[in-house]
């Protein structure tokens, strides 16, 4: 496909996703996956997001942004499929629920920690916030789940496909690349070095193939975390995959 296809296919699947979201999200809050729910519905919607920059940058031949942008889209498709196989596996709401709890607990410790450190430096005599402590250490061990690493180790640990050894084998290696991909385009959010060198060398060669790649890639992203979160609700609702192959059809 060529990248106005995309767009243009993104568009629909957008129009689908914002119709359907409404009734999507009360059945899922029906539903003993209330947490894991709301985390997947808000991943899906950021992912669209991000998936429509780059799928503008890829046409408009920005490939710097698509490169940063990526990034991020790949952790949000890990942290959404952790999500949705943990739950299933574990038939509980735990993983959203700490999803909500412990990550989010340590994001806001980790953002105090360092605030206080750099206003520290600036405003040596200033109250310190004591945030060195055992319930502090325990909350950031605990977060430590929604690594990417460590849903890596859990995706192929966990893949659950008894059906085929190929296919096994295809999803840890499919997982394997995101996660190159991944390690890659850090230097690119960074402002690294590295970064530099890659965006020089995939100018030099056919960016437009480079543009192509992203936007496809993107895209299939997308397109699988709303397959997920829609088969998702047909697995705790028994619907006979009404959701899945409805929007299956719009995909």
């Amino acid at each position: 496909m060529k990248i106005d296809e995309f767009l243009k296919s993104n568009a629909l699947i957008t129009q689908y996703v914002t119709k359907t979201l409404p009734e999507v999200s009360s059945l899922l809050q029906k539903s003993k996956f209330q947490a894991t729910g709301n985390a997947l519905l808000s991943l899906v919607t950021r992912s669209g997001y991000l998936n429509n920059e780059i799928l503008f940058a890829s046409s408009t031949g920005n490939l710097y942004s698509c490169a940063v942008l990526f990034r991020p889209m790949i952790e949000h498709n890990f942290r959404h499929l952790y999500m949705f196989i943990r739950a299933l596996n574990d038939s509980s709401d735990e993983v959203g629920k700490r999803y909500y709890g412990i990550l989010r607990g340590d994001e806001d410790r980790q953002a105090m920690y360092n605030i206080n450190k750099y206003t520290q430096r600036v405003h040596p005599g200033k109250t310190k916030w004591d945030l060195v402590n055992e319930h502090n250490k325990s909350i950031r061990v605990r977060a430590n789940e929604f690594r990417i690493d460590e849903i890596f180790y859990y995706l192929v640990e966990n893949n659950n496909d008894r059906t085929s050894d190929l296919v096994s084998t295809f999803k840890k290696d499919y997982l394997l690349e995101r996660l190159r991909q991944y390690t890659n385009l850090s230097s690119s959010v960074h402002g690294g070095p590295f970064g530099e060198a890659i965006l020089l060398e995939a100018q030099k060669k056919d960016s437009g193939a480079a543009l192509i790649k992203f936007a496809s890639e993107s895209f299939e992203l997308n397109k699988s975390l709303i397959e997920a979160t829609y088969l998702f609700v047909d697995m705790i609702d028994g619907n006979n995959l009404r959701w899945y192959e409805e929007v299956k059809k719009i995909i």
